[in-house]
């Protein structure tokens, strides 16, 4: 068995050495701007992938390697106007002619500068999601197979857009001057939910849609409007198939790699005629992926943000001896921290525990003097503890 996972390893080395000499990273002009794809060469259909809001094509870098040496097909990202390397036409001054119309024009004029705007695979992330929607419904003929990566879906409706552009008005005026491409999403997203709430992906076409573990929102009613348009999503849509991914944030793609590039290559290999080996291949991954997991476990989850928001979950359950348990391992881990103290000082207040907490509270204020939370908490204590 170890010679054989020696093997594999050398295999998938092989493999990604070899597709990282078959990248084209090219601009492409669409009209008045250009848009930038990377794209990792292969043959049959490709796989487009669609990112974030906020966010570009390198997202997905991490993973690219692995799907290439599955599926071999030709693996396609993008940045949309505004993001990464691709530009804004500065023509158009009328901030609604820079919304998601316009973002899903601008991939199919370059899909097919690039000769690929026949029978695809999408892979999307967040508002991603909106694009793989809208384009599946342009063009549901030559739409294969989706995945969904903890995608918006109706989340944004009835009046919660409102309030989230509401928290963001004073970071408007800095977008507009320093990053175009979260301005105008921004300027535009309440008719991009209103064109949303009208469109579906066609039911004939298979679909997996993630949902994370570890929710990314705060506030309880928050988490459960989240989880809650996933499951009706899943629910009214018979050829779809929900999966949570636990232990895991809204990147899920970045917390288990393994279960979002399997995901992706056995929806791809239902559209192959090479579907036997891609199989074959994705299951041999996925052996050499846990034991590699294994090893790296340890690291993995004892790095400082993955304990901090497992204690935060924990907390969150109302499982305080549980969370102050993750703290204080986090502590012992990263003693130069100033939030890890600030966070176990908090779970040892949930558990009653006021002078283990203000010894916490403190050692983080000495070590950022700048924690204003920390300072609060600790003037609060005085007052509720004047001999403290």
């Amino acid at each position: 068995m170890k010679n054989l996972f020696l093997i594999s390893i050398l295999i998938f080395s092989t493999f990604a050495a070899r597709s990282q000499s078959k990248v084209m990273d090219t601009l492409v002009d669409v009209g008045h701007h250009k848009i930038h794809f990377k794209i990792v060469k292969g043959t049959g259909k490709p796989i487009l992938f669609d990112s974030g809001g906020g966010n570009n094509g390198a997202v997905w870098n991490s993973i690219l390697d692995q799907i290439s040496t599955i599926t071999n097909a030709p693996l396609i990202t993008y940045d949309r106007a505004g993001f990464g390397t691709s530009t804004i036409d500065t023509l158009q001054t009328d901030d609604s002619k820079h919304g998601i119309m316009t973002s899903i024009e601008d991939l199919e004029i370059g899909l097919k500068k690039l000769g690929y705007d026949k029978e695809i695979v999408l892979i999307s992330h967040s508002y991603g999601g909106y694009l793989s929607a809208l384009y599946a419904s342009r063009h549901p003929k030559l739409v294969k197979g989706i995945v969904l990566i903890d995608v918006n879906h109706n989340y944004f409706e009835d009046g919660v857009i409102e309030k989230e552009l509401a928290k963001q008005e004073k970071l408007i005026p800095e977008w507009k001057k320093n990053n175009k491409g979260t301005y105008y999403m921004s300027a535009t997203i309440l008719e991009t939910v209103r064109i949303m709430s009208k469109i579906e992906i066609p039911q004939h076409i298979p679909v997996v849609d993630f949902v994370n573990g570890i929710p990314f929102l705060k506030a309880p009613e928050e988490i459960e409007r989240w989880k809650e348009c996933h499951k009706k999503y899943v629910e009214n849509h018979p050829n779809v198939t929900g999966i949570t991914a636990n232990d895991c944030g809204h990147g899920i793609w970045v917390g288990n790699p393994p279960l979002v590039i399997t995901t992706i290559a056995k929806m791809y290999a239902n559209t192959s005629k090479q579907k036997v080996e891609i199989q074959e291949r994705a299951l041999q991954y996925a052996v050499t992926a846990c034991n590699e997991e294994k090893a790296e476990d340890l690291a993995f989850y004892h790095s400082e943000d993955d304990l901090n928001t497992w204690g935060y979950a924990l907390l969150r359950k109302e499982e305080n001896q549980k969370a102050a348990a993750v703290f204080k391992l986090n502590l012992t881990l990263n003693p130069a921290s100033a939030n890890a103290y600030d966070s176990y000082g908090e779970a040892l207040l949930k558990t009653n525990q006021k002078e283990e907490a203000i010894k916490m509270y403190r050692k983080s204020v000495e070590l950022n003097p700048e924690n204003k939370n920390g300072k609060e908490v600790l003037e609060r204590l005085a007052k509720d503890n004047p001999m403290q």
